[in-house]
C-alpha cells in the first residue's frame, strides 16, 4: 500500500493510512444481484456464528475472516452498513485473508486491512487478529462524519485513504452477497428496496454533473414515481461499477433487460436507469408527454450478460462493446417508433451538437427537450439518447461544456 504514516492522537485515537493502494485479486466470481442498502435503515449489525463455511468461492478461511469483521462492528453498537463497508475493504485489502505481508511501498503493511507498522493500529499480534484489526478499522470509521449518508467505498476510503476513492466500489455487491449468506439470507432479503433508509435524493435540476459518470451510485435514492430494484452491476469505459437502478413508472419498454420478469425476475416492462439520472430522465419525459407525445422505448438498462449477448458479432450490430455500452451505466434509452433504418449512420443530417438526426416531430421535441435535460443524441444512431455526453469520447462538440 503507497502510505505515509500519519498518527493522529486525540481524545479517541483515530487512525488513518494516506495514499493507499493495493492490487489483489478478488477469488470470488461476479455474485448474483441483490437489492441495494442505503444510509443507516439495514438496522443494528447483528452478531454471526464465527465458524467458517464454503459460501461461493469463498473459502472457510475467508468467511471466518469475514464473520469475524461482522461481529467487531456488532460488539460496537454499530450498523449493518458498516459490517458491509467492513467485508468490503478487507476484500479489497487482502481478499479477506490475513497477509502476513505488504507491498513494496508498504513493506510493514499486515493482516485483512493491511494496517501500517504505525503505532495508530496497534501491535503487530493485533494488526494480525481479525477481530481486533477489524475493531480499530470500525472505531475509526466511526468518527467519520455523515458516513451514512456517503457512498460505501467513500467511507472506506476515509480511513484507508486508497490513492483512487472508488477502489472499494469493486467489492461491494460481493460484500454485500457475502454478508447477506453469513447471516443465512442468502437472497439478499436483508437488504432494502424504496426511497427510505438515509438514501440521499438527486434534484432533477439543471443537467447532470458530468464529473459523477462512472461513479458509484448506490447511495442515491430512487426518485418518487419510480421503483428501487436494488444494486447491480453497471459498466464504465470498460469498468464494472455498482449503480442502483430505477424502474420508471408509467414508461413502457420492451428491451431484453426492461422486459417484465427480466433482471432476475425483478424488471416490470418499463424503463430502467441509473438512480444517478433517473429525475432527469422523468423530467425530460414530463415535458415530451407535454408536448402532446407519449414514447415509447426498445432499450434502456442493460446487463453485462445482455450487452455481452448482443455486442462482438451478436443479435445487435449496433450494440457497443461489453464493457463500453452507455446502456450499460444506465445513462442511455433508445425511442422506438422514429421513422428510418435504424442501423448507424442513418442520419438525415446533424444537430447543431453533432448528433444524429432523422425526421419527424417526436425526434424533434424529444432531441430539443432533451437538451433542456443533460441528454444528447448519439452521434451515429439517431434513436439512441443519452446522459453520457459522447463528445467527450467520440470528439463531437459538447453542449453543455461551452
Amino acid at each position: 500500500m503507497d502510505r505515509t504514516t500519519v498518527t493522529i492522537t486525540t481524545i479517541i485515537l483515530v487512525p488513518v493510512l494516506l495514499v493507499a493502494i493495493l492490487v489483489v485479486v478478488v477469488i470470488a466470481p461476479p455474485p448474483p444481484q441483490a437489492a441495494g442498502l442505503c444510509g443507516p435503515a439495514g438496522g443494528d449489525a447483528a452478531s454471526v456464528s464465527a465458524e467458517g463455511r464454503v459460501i461461493g468461492d469463498w473459502t472457510e478461511e475467508q468467511t471466518a475472516n469475514a464473520a469475524a469483521i461482522m461481529n467487531a462492528a456488532a460488539d460496537l453498537g454499530l450498523s449493518e452498513r458498516d459490517q458491509i463497508i467492513g467485508v468490503m475493504v478487507a476484500m479489497g485489502e487482502s481478499t479477506l485473508q490475513v497477509l502476513d505481508y505488504g507491498d513494496e511501498v508498504g513493506p510493514d503493511s499486515r493482516g485483512l486491512f493491511q494496517q501500517r507498522d504505525n503505532g495508530a493500529w496497534g501491535t503487530y499480534e493485533d494488526r494480525m487478529d481479525p477481530h481486533t484489526s477489524a475493531t480499530n478499522f470500525f472505531r475509526a470509521l466511526a468518527q467519520i462524519e455523515d458516513r451514512e449518508s456517503m457512498a460505501l467505498t467513500l467511507a472506506g476510503h476515509r480511513v484507508q485513504g486508497n490513492a483512487n476513492p472508488h477502489h472499494y466500489a469493486a467489492y461491494e455487491q460481493a460484500a454485500r452477497t457475502l454478508v447477506a449468506a453469513i447471516k443465512g439470507e442468502d437472497d439478499g432479503s436483508f437488504t432494502i428496496s424504496g426511497n427510505t433508509g438515509g438514501c440521499i435524493p438527486v434534484s432533477a435540476e439543471g443537467i447532470p454533473d458530468q464529473t459523477l459518470h462512472g461513479q458509484p451510485s448506490t447511495h442515491l435514492a430512487c426518485p418518487e414515481g419510480s421503483t428501487d430494484l436494488g444494486v447491480h452491476d453497471g459498466a464504465y469505459q470498460g469498468n464494472r461499477i455498482p449503480i442502483r437502478l430505477c424502474s420508471i413508472t408509467g414508461t413502457v419498454c420492451t428491451g431484453s433487460d426492461c422486459r417484465a420478469g427480466s433482471l432476475g425476475g425483478i424488471a416490470r416492462g418499463e424503463v430502467v436507469m441509473n438512480a444517478q439520472y433517473a429525475p432527469y430522465f422523468m423530467a425530460w419525459i414530463a415535458a415530451v408527454r407535454g408536448a402532446g407525445y407519449d414514447p415509447t422505448f426498445s432499450s434502456s438498462f442493460r446487463s453485462w450478460s445482455t450487452q455481452a449477448r448482443i455486442s462482438g458479432g451478436g443479435s445487435n450490430s449496433n450494440a457497443a462493446t461489453n464493457g463500453n455500452s452507455h446502456h450499460q451505466a444506465g445513462a442511455a434509452v433508445d425511442a422506438s417508433g422514429l421513422p428510418g433504418s435504424y442501423n448507424k449512420n442513418r442520419c438525415t443530417g446533424k444537430t447543431p451538437d453533432g448528433g444524429c438526426m432523422t425526421s419527424g416531430d417526436l425526434w424533434r421535441v424529444l432531441h430539443q427537450l432533451g437538451l433542456a435535460h443533460g441528454i444528447t443524441v448519439h452521434d451515429q444512431e439517431f434513436w439512441h439518447f443519452e446522459f453520457i455526453l459522447s463528445g467527450e469520447h467520440r470528439g463531437r462538440s459538447n453542449p453543455f461544456l461551452q
